[in-house]
């Protein structure tokens, strides 16, 4: 949905094919990796009036690094105010020059194969990356040629209520090495290049949901499916697809105030968005029902109906819309 939602033309190659590299690291929600803490609702409001008034002074760069953490913390509490400052006052980093020649492979290369590189770095206020790590390499040894390539690049920094402030950035590096330019691997290699970078890197959050999106879209019914969620989960929380999946399979599970506390970073990234996602809000009324919160289930199905495109499955529309009329009869039930 959200590929199709960017641009509809783009639903058959990037969700019904699957890339076979995954062109984004999913990164645990946080350019510092900070955990967020657990506010409640009545909590939010006072969280959000202190980072504001810490902002208005000269907060040092851990000051700036919380502020960012507790507001979105409040954000993911359901505060709208929150939600605005950080759709309004954040900027991600954005590169503004280098190029990159990648690795042509080893002398007496023949055959075509892929590789993928992924370096978690320090991004300073000067827009610099320094002291980065490998995150996954395989196969080949690539990395030190990308790092010192990429230590020439400059970025605008992440911004935080217009002051740039130091954060980590992930960069991801897909390799086509030797043969034609097709990147885009046979349907029947797609799982076992996926297995191959788990076993490879298995602390890699990006492998992980490769494998899980993998398993999801061409193995559903695979035995492996759930263990992949689980760590793809637990690598990479308030990632939006991993969120939104892990909710839903604790959903089936009658796990359902589990279920929205993992949705949480979901609901608000998507309702923040250009286009929010309808199965996102799917999902969050599905939890609710199960919790006989009949108010915030209805407003949620009924918000799901509405923004399903109207070009979409005519079989999905009408299980939206039987969903709404299954949650609309047993809310009005004595």
């Amino acid at each position: 949905m959200q590929a199709y939602q960017a641009d509809p033309s783009s639903y058959e190659r990037r969700v019904a094919q699957v890339s076979n590299l995954g062109y984004n690291t999913p990164n645990e929600g946080s350019p510092w990796n900070v955990p967020s803490p657990e506010l409640e609702p009545g909590q939010a409001p006072r969280v959000f009036e202190e980072v504001v008034q810490l902002l208005k002074g000269n907060p040092s760069d851990e000051e700036l690094v919380r502020a960012f953490v507790d507001m979105r913390a409040a954000c993911d509490a359901d505060y709208e105010r929150a939600c605005v400052f950080l759709k309004e006052q954040v900027r991600a980093p954005v590169k503004l020059e280098g190029e990159v020649v990648h690795p042509t492979g080893e002398p007496g290369f023949i055959s075509a194969r892929y590789a993928v590189v992924i370096l978690g770095c320090r991004l300073d206020v000067d827009g610099r990356l320094r002291d980065c790590q490998v995150i996954e390499t395989g196969p080949g040894r690539y990395a030190e040629q990308l790092i010192a390539q990429t230590s020439a690049h400059r970025y605008s920094p992440f911004m935080l209520a217009g002051r740039p402030v130091r954060s980590r950035y992930h960069v991801n590096y897909n390799l086509w090495l030797g043969g034609p330019g097709n990147m885009d691997l046979p349907m029947d290699k797609k799982l076992e290049w996926a297995r191959l970078r788990v076993g490879w890197t298995p602390t890699s959050s990006s492998a992980w949901t490769n494998l899980a999106a993998q398993l999801a879209v061409h193995a559903p019914e695979d035995p492996q499916y759930p263990g992949a969620l689980e760590q793809a989960y637990a690598l990479a929380p308030r990632y939006w697809w991993t969120a939104t999946e892990m909710a839903w399979q604790r959903i089936q599970a009658g796990q359902h105030s589990d279920a929205l506390m993992a949705l949480r970073p979901a609901i608000r990234r998507s309702s923040l968005g250009e286009h929010p996602n309808p199965y996102v809000l799917e999902t969050a009324a599905a939890a609710h029902i199960g919790l006989k919160q009949c108010t915030e289930a209805l407003a949620e199905q009924r918000k799901a109906v509405e923004l399903l495109p109207a070009e979409w499955l005519a079989s999905e529309r009408e299980r939206f819309q039987r969903r709404l009329q299954d949650y609309q009869s047993a809310c009005a039930a004595p």
